[in-house]
Order: C-alpha cells, then sequence, then structure tokens
C-alpha cells in the first residue's frame, strides 16, 4: 500500500479567479482511528469524507477573496479499508473551489499496525 496522507502533508498553490490560494498542510478533522497505529501513534487520516482546514486566499487584483474550502479526492486506493473506509494515499488529490490540488508530502509512515497494542 502507498503512504497515507496525514495532516502534515502539504497541497500545492491554486490560482482561482483574482486570488492566489498557498499550498497548506491539510490539517482540518481527518479520520481518528480507534484501533489503528501509524508509526507508534494513533492513525489520523483523510477519506472523501474528510474535511482539511480552509485555506485564505490573496487577492492578485481587486476584489475580496472567498474562504477556500477543500475536499479530498480519494481514488488510488480501491482495496484497503480503515475501519470501513478508504483512505487516501499518495497520488489522491485535495480540491478546492473545483480545481484539483495535487498533493506533495510529507505522507505517512509506510508500516500501518492494525487492530494491535504495540
Amino acid at each position: 500500500m502507498a503512504q497515507l496522507v496525514v495532516p502534515e502533508t502539504v497541497d500545492t498553490v491554486t490560482v482561482v479567479g483574482n486570488c492566489t490560494y498557498p499550498a497548506t498542510p491539510l490539517g482540518g478533522a481527518p479520520v481518528v482511528s480507534p484501533n489503528i497505529t501509524v508509526g507508534g501513534v494513533v492513525a489520523k487520516f483523510y477519506t472523501s469524507a474528510s474535511v482539511p482546514s480552509t485555506v485564505q486566499g490573496v487577492p492578485i487584483g481587486p476584489g475580496p477573496c472567498t474562504p477556500g474550502v477543500r475536499s479530498m479526492v480519494v481514488t488510488n486506493n480501491t482495496t484497503v479499508f480503515f475501519n470501513g473506509q478508504l483512505p487516501a494515499v499518495v497520488g489522491d488529490q485535495a480540491q478546492l473551489l473545483g480545481t484539483n490540488r495535487p498533493l506533495v508530502g510529507p505522507y505517512g509512515p509506510a508500516t500501518v499496525l492494525i487492530g494491535s497494542s504495540s
């Protein structure tokens, strides 16, 4: 399985209309697993239902910028489920105001323990 997208994963800059939305760590509200650890820490991951933090746009022309509400586009993992959900992995994207924002890392560790207390 590819590496997981985690809260520290950064997406790419987007220009929408007269606003630039900078590359920003996802943050927001990832899924927090009750029984999966990644690198010895409780897993925090994203699914298509997760809500990353909003990105504030910087005007490059006249007028204000609409807050950039992001969503997750999870398409690369179609077979591995965490607590019944498909987690976002390397190659998936965030979307802001209808524009895809590729994810560039950092990603979570490649080793995942499921249903273990160690």
